[in-house]
Formats: C-alpha cells, structure tokens, sequence
C-alpha cells in the first residue's frame, strides 16, 4: 500500500504541474495605430444618435456605487423608480428611466450599470433572475473547492479573480465583449472603473484609456470588466490586463491637448490638468509595465463619480458648455446611488485591542469611506459653481440657462431610524436574501421620491407617477 501510494502520488503531482504549465494568462488583442472614430468611446454619450424614448434637451447620468448585491438592489429600486416617472415631450409620453445617456459602475454597481447598458429596458424582465435571485457566493465557493479547479487554482497566472469573471460570464454577460456594447447595446453608455494596484489610480474600460495601452477593448469580454472592478483585496484576486504601450503611435487628443497645454501656465488647475495627463501617459511604456494588475474599483472611487469629476477638472466650463448646446441640451441631471454602509461594531464599547480582523477591515473601509466624502463635496460645489457660471452667462448674453440638477442617494439618508439601521449594518456580499433585496429596492425607490432636488425635477418635467 504505501508503495501504490506513493506511484498515485507522484502521477497526481506529475499531472498537478502539467496542468500548471498549461493555464497561462491569454493577452488581449493589441492595435498598432489609433482609431479616434472607432471602439468603445464616450464620445457616443454625447455625439450619438438618441435612443429610443430619449428626448433631445436632457442629459442624465447615473453613478452606481460599489457595495456587492447591496448596491445592486439598491440601484435597480432607482431604475424601477425612474420608470415609474413619466412626462411629455413634444407630445410623447417618455418615462425618465428611458432619458438615461451615460451611467458608471464601480464593484458592485458595475454589475447593474453594464447590464443595464447591453440590455436597456430588458433589465427589467431578467436582472433579477440572473442576479439578484442568484446566489452568485455560494457558486464561487464551490467552483473554488471544484477538484476540476484546483490545478488552476495552483497556477500562477489564474485567481480568483478569474473564477469571478468565468461565473459572471455564466449568470450574466454570456460572453458579450465591448464590441458588442458599443456597436448593439440597448441601454446608456457604462463605464465601468477598476484599481490600478501598482499607480494606485483608477483605470477605466473605455477605448481612450485602452488606446494608450495600445490595446483593442473591443476584444475584451465584459465580464472581465466587471470582475476587475469587484475584485476585493484578500478575497478575489487581481485581474491581469497585458500593456502594449507606446506601439500603437498614442498621441494626446486634440482636445486634452487644448486643455492641458493650451490653459494658463500659472493657474494651478493647470497642473492638476498636467497630474491627470500624466496618468494616461504613464502606461506609454511596455517595456516598464508590460503587464498591469486590476482591483476593486471602489479603492479609488467607490461612488463612480471619478471620470465626471477629473472631465470638469480637465475641461473648462466653456468647453462643457459648448458641447452640451451642441446637442441641444437644456437640462443635466446627475443621480449618485451611494450604497455605503456602516456595520455596528463594538470596539468602542472595550479597552481591548481590536481583533485582527478589524483592523484589516478598516484599512479598507477608512480610505473608502473619506475618499466618498470627498468626491460628494467636490461635486456639490462643482454643480455651484455651473450654476453660478450659468446666471452670469445668462446676465451677460441673454438665452435660457442649462440647468443642473444634482440628486444624491444614500443610505445614510434614509428616513425611518430603525430601517436607516437595519439597512446600513446590510453585508458587502454577492448574495443577499429575497426580503432583504426588496427591502432595498424599495429604499432606493423612496430615496429617490423624498429628494429635494428630484422633486425640483419633478415640478421641472411635470413628472407623473405611472406604474408600467
């Protein structure tokens, strides 16, 4: 026996580093020059043809926050919500859900905004069947211990990560790459935000940011994506992305061009401009960085908010303002959805010393959580400052002002203090019980109709509220 045992042994460990060898990381296709009218842009946000029920003078954008199935709920009781409104246009009845242009996804939102983007108003007949009514954890765990896995498992070069990515392939995406969102996807255009783990910044999946990695998005499977933008440290893996860098002919776009080198040398937005520029250039050399590894979006930006921030940092209110009367636009509105909990802990209650675990805990959630304040406060002033802009542009030259409309959805903010509790002590998970998911789509869909500001949108449109 012990001799047969140790021949089975040595085959399986035989068998084990074959398998090993076998399972390397596949590159993504590279470009050896730049299409600026090709891929997956933002641009078709704003240049596009309008979809469907979209009216012409409104401009909405959506942010998914990260927080797991947490965020998902939450944001699809939003949607729900949006859909339930419902004004006239031109003599159309059009249903806000339907005015949504752009949206971004981080972790957890992620998985509802780049649904939502390839499949429109479908979402509304499969998202919960394919997400939230899955239990897309108790999946991961036995793909984890699967013995089919184990020697890939063992490889270098496949994570977790990986695992996440195959499984959101099965349950939700079904292989769709970002050649098919931007050339048949019925929904807004997403972007989803993931964590460069080495630049500490943030890496979005647009063909701009692809462009100087010389690689083609189109090829990229949306799954991956979204895996890159929820893999949390310690319990995912990184994601790995392969950088072709400096063989493509990168240069700057004309516009960034203008803004950067073009603005005043003394102001010191300028030099936030340069920081910014410096970002997209860093990756301009494989030679360096021939690969990059991808976490959780939400180390950097869990509310989504990044792009349109560093957009109004990069670019003067001029520039933003000239392309939105391009299209005719008479009315912005920006929703954040902000899943951020707070977990009820003890520690305060003990001079002991807190567990490892804790401490581990809050070297992720601190940063986070100050980060998201800050983003908030930043934008509450940008969203000031347009509308100050606008009144003197208004005194100055006459015409209708864009309005800006602003509406911020937290948890923190919900009204009744028992389910204000119950909702913020609410797990980060990829799976959440029935009652607690419609729980928070009905806070999300309250949280939206007791907004201040939605209700100023409200009285703006001449909204109704209409079930489907």
């Amino acid at each position: 026996m012990p001799s047969s045992f140790k021949l089975l042994a040595s085959l399986l460990l035989v068998l084990l580093l074959q398998a090993c060898a076998s399972v390397q990381y596949q590159p993504l296709a590279t470009i050896d020059r730049i299409s600026p009218d090709e891929g997956y842009r933002p641009r078709q946000a704003i240049s596009q043809q309008k979809l469907p029920g979209n009216a012409d003078d409104v401009f909405m954008v959506v942010m998914f926050s990260g927080g797991g199935s947490r965020a998902a709920a939450l944001g699809y009781g939003v949607l729900e919500e949006l859909n339930r409104q419902r004004f006239d246009w031109n003599g159309k009845p059009l249903s806000l859900f339907d005015q949504i242009d752009m949206t971004f996804g981080v972790s957890g939102g992620s998985m509802l905004s780049a649904y939502h983007a390839l499949h429109g108003e479908d979402i509304f007949d499969n998202f919960e069947r394919d997400f939230l009514k899955q239990n897309l954890q108790d999946n991961l765990k036995r793909k984890v211990f699967a013995v089919a896995n184990w020697s890939r498992l063992t490889s270098p070069q496949f994570g977790r990560g990986d695992l996440l990515e195959e499984q959101l392939n099965q349950t939700l995406f079904r292989h769709a790459t970002f050649d098919d969102l931007a050339r048949k996807r019925k929904g807004p255009f997403t972007v989803i935000a993931s964590t460069d783990m080495t630049a500490g910044t943030r890496l979005d999946f647009t063909q701009e940011v692809f462009d100087a990695l010389c690689l083609d998005l189109s090829k990229l499977p949306i799954a991956r994506a979204v895996a890159a933008s929820s893999a949390v440290p310690l319990v995912f893996a990184p994601l790995t992305l392969n950088n072709n860098g400096g063989h493509c002919g990168y240069a700057i776009p004309e516009d960034m061009e203008r803004a950067v080198f073009h603005s005043d040398p003394n102001a010191l937005q300028t030099a936030t401009r340069r920081e910014l520029l410096d970002s997209v250039l860093s990756y301009g050399d494989r030679s360096k960085r021939p690969y990059i590894h991808l976490l959780d979006g939400g180390l950097v930006d869990n509310l989504g908010m990044g792009s349109l921030l560093e957009m109004t940092q990069l670019y003067s209110s001029q520039q933003l303002y000239d392309q939105f009367t391009q299209r005719k636009t008479r009315k912005i509105v920006v929703i954040n959805i902000n899943a951020q909990n707070r977990i009820d802990t003890a520690i305060d209650q003990t001079a002991d010393v807190p567990s490892t675990r804790s401490v581990m805990q809050a070297l992720v959630d601190i940063p986070i959580d100050r980060n998201s304040e800050e983003s908030v406060r930043q934008f509450r002033r940008m969203a000031d400052n347009w509308r100050k802009d606008e009144e003197r542009r208004v005194r100055l030259e006459g015409g209708e002002p864009i309005a800006m409309y602003y509406i911020s959805l937290a948890l923190k903010d919900v009204a009744d203090p028992a389910l204000r509790k119950e909702m913020l002590n609410v797990p980060t998970t990829l799976y959440l019980p029935g009652p607690t998911v419609e729980k928070l789509k009905r806070v999300g869909a309250e949280l939206l109709t007791q907004s201040e500001e939605f209700r100023q949108l409200q009285k703006a449109l001449d909204l109704k509220r209409v079930e489907p």
